[in-house]
């Protein structure tokens, strides 16, 4: 049987954690039922912790990192080492998949030959500090979309040999709602600075005005979600807005199909799985970075407010019947992440 490692910051202990890296958790499904003779082991670095567990049939291995600081980090970081170290010697994996540039990603470069990164998100940036110290091989990294790439050229100067892009599992999703949508505008992600939900409500403020009771909604938790919470009271829009907090995966793809319009502000993204599921939901898209490789039905790009507010204010003057949209299959995704290991075969 041939056998594969893959290494994540982070990984669900239940069906209770779909919230955890979701699209992660269907590729390995995905990838599963695909290629059964294959046999899969994660490592996840920092959560859950845990003892080892089956996931799906899946062995995974917690090193309980917990996002360690240092000088605990060194510790750590000596411990789980050694400890992967002794699990690659013992179980003679095929090849190990990494996800995201980091520590963990320059040491299994090191020691096994057929070693893989798959870029995700902002370890392509110049806040990463294992990608200007430790400058990978093009040809051993994946960038998740031409975007990606492009920022990964500005910040080391080069370029993955391969873009891998984001892919949905379209058996999660309920029946498309052709009729009724509740929700005139949604947004589910992390209430940080980077998704920039503050823009978000401000674009809603001004929508207000020709919207007088214009329904919004608002999944996740962050650090910025009592700011924006007072945002909220102070220009009356309690009952325009609601904080839905963090929801399952599954509410939030209900919630995609109850809505017009999904507005995601983010200022920088390795490649949104949401606004996959938005358009395979049914909504119309509206979002600041122009992720796709390919011109996509019900994609809007726009970077400046004034041009947000007046195609949502167009979006719901004049609503689209609801279609599905896709970007790339999950098939196909699972089939470029094997071909990297046996593509002989």
């Amino acid at each position: 049987m041939k056998k594969l490692l893959l290494v994540s910051p982070s990984f669900p202990k239940d069906v209770s954690d779909s919230y955890v890296i979701p699209f992660l958790q269907h590729v390995f499904l995905a990838f599963k039922e695909k290629y059964p003779e294959l046999e899969l082991t994660i490592v996840a670095i920092h959560k859950p912790i845990s003892e080892n567990y089956l996931w799906h049939g899946i062995r995974v291995i917690p090193l309980k990192g917990n996002n360690v600081k240092h000088p605990w980090k060194l510790v750590f970081l000596c411990r789980a080492f050694f400890k992967l170290y002794r699990l690659i010697s013992k179980e003679k994996f095929d090849g190990i998949l990494n996800f995201w540039y980091n520590d963990f990603s320059i040491f299994t470069h090191a020691i096994h030959s057929n070693t893989f990164t798959w870029m995700l998100g902002q370890d392509v940036r110049k806040s990463n500090v294992y990608l200007r110290m430790f400058q990978p091989n093009p040809n051993n990294i994946m960038a998740l979309s031409e975007f990606n790439n492009n920022v990964l050229f500005e910040t080391a100067k080069i370029r993955a040999h391969k873009v891998i892009p984001i892919a949905i599992n379209e058996k999660l999703f309920p029946e498309l709602n052709r009729g009724t949508r509740n929700i005139q505008v949604f947004g589910a992600g992390n209430l940080n600075s980077v998704k920039n939900y503050r823009l978000f409500l401000e674009i809603i403020l001004e929508l207000k005005s020709t919207f007088p009771n214009i329904k919004t909604e608002i999944a996740g938790m962050g650090e910025e979600e009592s700011s924006l919470k007072d945002f909220v009271k102070a220009n009356q829009l309690e009952h325009n807005v609601t904080f839905l907090g963090m929801i399952s995966h599954q509410a939030t793809l209900e919630k995609m199909n109850d809505s017009l319009v999904f507005l995601h502000p983010s200022t920088f993204e390795g490649g949104p799985v949401v606004y996959f599921e938005a358009l395979y939901s049914g909504c119309q898209l509206v979002g600041m970075l122009p992720m796709m490789d390919k011109t996509l039905e019900n994609f809007h790009c726009h970077q400046s407010k004034t041009d947000i507010v007046n195609k949502i204010k167009h979006l719901l003057k004049t609503p689209i019947p609801a279609k599905r949209v896709t970007y790339y299959p999950m098939d196909y995704v699972c089939q470029e992440i094997y071909e990297l290991y046996f593509k002989s075969e």
